[in-house]
């Protein structure tokens, strides 16, 4: 195979084009590179002779090249240098992971220079892949990651840590993500190196774990979860294998640090909560200013007023809910009982409602007298991001233990219908609401009693009302505007202008909308509510509620349970099946198929028919003439023939005998294929073979029905030969013996 030009294209461009021209080519160079992933991947034996030496004098040139870039004075050519060593390894594999020691030294080299953010971001993408790579090959990790990777943690760690305890370092927020990126991917596999670095590890990753707007520095989302996922991979580091306890003890000790801040945030309310963990709550001093954390060397920043407040809480809940997420390497014991403990806490603080004329409406909380209605407003307008913030951690918790949340699903479910009104108007709230009601009707639905279901009434409506927010005809036609004409009364109240006569009808065209995902969420839950909760126990009107949202959006899934769960209200009737509406919707689908058409019998084909039929006057031929009653028997073999006829035919009517089947021969029907002989009964009538039938619009004899309590001629039966039954004839002795 000869090689691709682009390898010569690539060696050219490097060496005839300025440094400084090189970042503008490349996108060009890395497609060059993409291409030339034979030669470099291809051990130099498995290249073909006549290109062996062109192909080893164009690499070499090639790692010559970066090399050269790399060690140089132009940033311009030190950035183009990482972008294509990143881009040879990986295209190359082994055979340039090998030799890429040097590189590694010279990226290792490139933090102490004053290069751009970008390209030191680019250096730590490129250094971690290489170290990712050779984690499957002990003598490349022996010979190239134990000896530099100290050296590349200490550097990075040396970008982001404070220069003093006051401050944070000003390095960009992307740079800092890439960092605690780069050591959450790294972490895992070499444990014992990163050990030594764990306290300036925690002291980098700390300012990003539960920020608040008191602090002097911004932090994105981004950065905020790359440092959770990095805090809670530190536990591996333990020695002696005792990662399941560090573990479990950062869980309890998070626990007991949300306790804390809820003392000073929930302070303007009297919590009726009490703790079944066995937690005292601290005292608050309500005459001084609203703060918290920055108590000891350990802690968090410290934060002011109920807004930073309510957002440390939102942080250290994410924080729980991350340490559930991300796997651990050995097993872990979770305390359960204290984390389910402060989540009740979180969700037992009752909002008051948005049109109570006062605070002590129906189901609010109790005020404390000594809190300014200013830190009251502020925690009711938090209050919603504490509920979702809660709420992820069970859900978080649900999808990680799978089957073991059967035993706290009911107090979850429970706590959820009661805090439901408080945080509805709150899409995430919705969501996750959403979320934990189809795990627990998943797990419990099927128990629930008339009180349950309809503590979840207002679940289900907010459901249906948020399906029914998002109508699907409305994304295919226009929103009509008619501002030219006005309502009588509208213009004799207004201001008459001269211009509002002057517009006419617009058509405005419409975008194809996306589904928001508390709309998906909902969607998901709807054919639960009718497949796993008793519909008994449901309201006739909230049935009614679901099918009409079933039907408007088009949910199949709801519709299918629908059919399949009729509901039966109080007077004994069942309501009118919507499965005109399935199949006007979904007509061509092949489960409303089935639902609409059940499976009908098979029938033969003409060919299939002919060849039984052949193979019948077969297997006729072969057996003894004696199996085949006389004719003058006929009538007595009737009885065993006749009851396994009618119920044949009864059971398989597209099995029934054709009527055009010229073989008239004999009176009783010979089943062909069935394998009739001497003392066996025949086999069910599952084949495709049809039986012979004389001619004529009327049936034989023995399909006719007959009547069981007919009298039997008792001496017709001992004269009859002996070829006749003897099954039979036994069995009319033996009546007629008894009767005597």
């Amino acid at each position: 195979m000869s090689l691709p030009p682009d390898l010569r294209v690539l060696c050219f461009q490097l060496s005839s084009t300025p440094a400084t021209d090189l970042p503008r080519l490349t996108p060009i160079l890395l497609r060059h590179v993409l291409r030339c992933q034979i030669p470099l991947s291809s051990p130099a034996g498995n290249v073909a002779k006549a290109d062996a030496s062109a192909s080893s004098v164009l690499i070499h040139k090639l790692k010559t090249q970066l090399s050269t870039l790399l060690n140089g004075k132009s940033p311009e050519g030190r950035f183009t240098a990482v972008v294509l060593i990143k881009a040879v390894v990986e295209v190359g594999g082994w055979e340039i992971l090998q030799g890429a020691e040097s590189w590694v030294r010279g990226l290792l080299s490139l933090f102490g220079k004053p290069d751009s953010p970008a390209a030191k971001e680019l250096c730590i993408m490129a250094l971690t892949k290489i170290y990712c790579m050779t984690q499957p090959y002990q003598t490349l990790v022996r010979e190239m990651t134990t000896p530099t990777l100290p050296a590349f943690i200490t550097s990075c760690l040396n970008l982001i840590s404070p220069k003093s305890s006051s401050k944070a370092v000003d390095v960009p927020s992307s740079l800092r993500e890439t960092i605690f990126r780069s050591f959450s991917m790294l972490l895992p596999r070499h444990t014992t190196i990163y050990r030594p670095f764990i306290s300036q590890i925690r002291l980098a990753i700390r300012p990003f774990l539960a920020p608040t707007s008191s602090d002097d520095l911004f932090v994105s989302q981004l950065l905020k979860e790359s440092a959770q996922h990095l805090a809670v991979l530190l536990h591996q580091t333990a020695p002696k294998n005792a990662g399941g306890e560090e573990w479990g003890k950062a869980v309890r000790d998070l626990v007991q640090t949300v306790h804390e801040t809820a003392d000073h945030v929930f302070r303007a309310v009297i919590e009726d909560w009490e703790s079944t963990a066995s937690y005292s709550g601290r005292t608050v001093d309500v005459n001084q200013p609203l703060h918290g954390g920055g108590n000891a060397a350990e802690d968090l920043l410290p934060w002011t007023g109920i807004n930073s407040g309510v957002e440390r809480i939102t942080g250290l809940l994410e924080l729980l809910a991350e340490y559930f997420k991300s796997e651990t390497s050995t097993p872990v014991t979770i305390p359960l009982g204290s984390v389910f403990d402060m989540v009740t806490r979180m969700l037992s603080i009752a909002v008051p409602p948005l049109s109570a004329e006062s605070s002590n409406g129906h189901g609010a909380a109790r005020l404390h007298p000594a809190i300014d209605r200013d830190e009251r407003d502020g925690l009711w307008s938090g209050m919603p991001q504490i509920y979702v913030a809660a709420l992820q951690v069970i859900n978080t918790i649900a999808e990680r233990i799978e089957d073991a949340f059967l035993s706290i699903s009911q107090g979850s479910l429970d706590q959820l219908a009661w805090v439901f009104p408080f945080g509805k108007h709150s899409p995430d709230f919705r969501l996750n609401a959403y979320k934990l009601t189809a795990k627990t009707l998943f797990y419990i639905g099927q128990s629930f009693d008339r009180a349950q279901v309809g503590r979840l009434s207002g679940i289900i409506r907010s459901c249906c009302r948020d399906l029914q927010i998002v109508d699907p005809v409305l994304s295919s036609l226009g929103a009509v505007e008619d501002s030219g004409r006005k309502a009588k009364g509208q213009l004799e109240g207004s201001n008459r202008n001269a211009d509002t006569f002057l517009r006419t009808t617009i058509a405005v065209p419409l975008k194809e909308t996306v589904k928001p995902p508390v709309a998906t969420e909902a969607g998901e839950l709807l054919p639960l509510l009718l497949s796993h909760i008793p519909q008994q126990c449901l309201d006739q009107s909230l049935r009614s509620l679901v099918e009409r949202t079933a039907i408007l959006t088009h949910n199949k899934g709801a519709m299918l349970a629908s059919i399949l769960n009729p509901f039966v209200g109080k007077n004994g009737k069942a309501m009118t099946s919507i499965l005109p509406h399935l199949t006007r919707a979904f007509g061509d689908d092949d489960t409303v198929e089935i639902l609409l058409r059940p499976r009908l019998p098979l029938l033969p084909s003409t060919s299939t028919r002919s060849f039984n039929e052949e193979r019948a006057k077969e297997d006729s031929e072969d057996e003894d003439m004696d199996i085949h009653p006389e004719p003058g028997s006929t009538e007595e073999n009737m009885p065993l023939a006749t009851p396994f006829l009618q119920d044949a035919a009864a059971a398989r009517p597209g099995f029934g005998p054709p009527a055009d089947t010229p073989d008239t021969k004999h009176s009783l029907p010979n089943f062909a294929g069935f394998g009739s002989h001497e003392g066996s009964l025949p086999m069910p009538l599952s084949m495709p073979t049809p039986a012979p039938m004389p001619k004529g619009n009327s049936a034989p004899d023995y399909l006719a029905p007959k009547n069981d309590h007919a009298d039997i001629d008792m001496d017709q039966d001992e004269e009859s030969s002996g070829n006749e039954s003897v099954h039979l004839t036994m069995q009319l002795d033996t009546d007629s013996d008894s009767d005597e």
